[in-house]
């Protein structure tokens, strides 16, 4: 049995809507997307697609007995959640890195505080908040979510290298400036091989960086830019458009007025109405092109 089938029995009992149809067809890409999650894990096919139905049917079981709405929720909950995505070690790694970083703030402080140094400051951030920041960086990176792919393993690694690096520089900064040292000169000179090449990287890897978004949130973006053009086309937004500035230009020119009578205690009101009128007009423009 194929997922969709596996769908289609969960929900048979119930009355076919448009916002069935939809949220179905939104369950089906996430269940695709597990599969394919599954099987990057080394999973032949087969196997991946029966540890989605053992899950799946589990699921199933325990929103059996609910309402409709109640049914959609289980599933949004196990599927299109950031929860369902973070297994046990990386909740740990990230529990693991956060106290790391908390502990470098804590005796950071302390350090500061009992000697009045800056160096003993930032020293101590440079390796307790470096550190868990390229993790997290790495972490969040390599990361599935309901609406992405996670990154490759090594891609992400040289970002966190990066953003090491980046961090490790610019709290090396003041201890050079208001360190023993007071050199200037040094800590601009520090920032030649720790903070060019990191933003340098970087840069080259957000520019040639892919399109890490899954099937169903690219297919809502599609939706949103064919939305977008029809509004566009009807001619809808010129309209609203115009309209928006004519309330704004009056809504400006009675805040001035109100200022030049030394009304203060009431300029905002023109403001308020103008923003509530817009979002009016808003409103009734897209249920137009709808």
């Amino acid at each position: 049995m194929e997922l969709k089938e596996f769908i289609d029995h969960a929900f048979e009992k119930y009355e076919e809507s448009p916002e069935l149809i939809d949220f179905k067809e939104e369950l089906l890409t996430n269940l695709q997307d597990r599969l394919k999650s599954l099987e990057a894990t080394g999973l032949k096919r087969t196997e991946a697609l029966k540890e989605i139905r053992t899950e799946f049917a589990d699921i199933n079981k325990i929103a059996d007995e609910m309402s409709l709405d109640k049914k959609k929720e289980v599933f949004e909950i196990q599927y299109m959640s950031f929860r369902h995505f973070v297994t046990r070690p990386r909740a740990a790694i990230y529990t693991l890195l956060g106290v790391i970083a908390l502990f470098g703030l804590i005796v950071s402080g302390l350090s500061y505080l009992t000697s009045g140094k800056i160096e003993a400051l930032t020293g101590v951030l440079m390796v307790f908040l470096a550190l868990p920041s390229a993790g997290f960086v790495y972490m969040g990176l390599t990361q599935e979510t309901a609406t992405r792919h996670p990154m490759r393993p090594l891609r992400a690694l040289i970002y966190a290298i990066a953003v090491f690096v980046f961090l490790f520089g610019a709290l090396l900064v003041p201890i050079l400036v208001f360190g023993e040292a007071r050199s200037l000169e040094a800590a601009l000179a520090t920032l030649i091989p720790f903070a060019l090449p990191s933003i340098g990287v970087i840069a080259f890897l957000m520019i040639t960086e892919a399109d890490y978004r899954k099937a169903w949130v690219l297919k809502e973006a599609e939706k949103q830019i064919e939305w977008a053009k029809g509004f566009e086309d009807s001619g809808n937004a010129q309209t609203f458009g115009i309209m928006t500035a004519a309330v704004w230009i009056l809504a400006i020119g009675l805040f001035v007025l109100l200022l030049i009578l030394k009304l203060w205690l009431y300029s905002w009101i023109p403001l308020v109405v103008a923003l509530a009128v817009m979002m009016f007009l808003l409103a009734h423009y897209i249920k137009k092109s709808n």
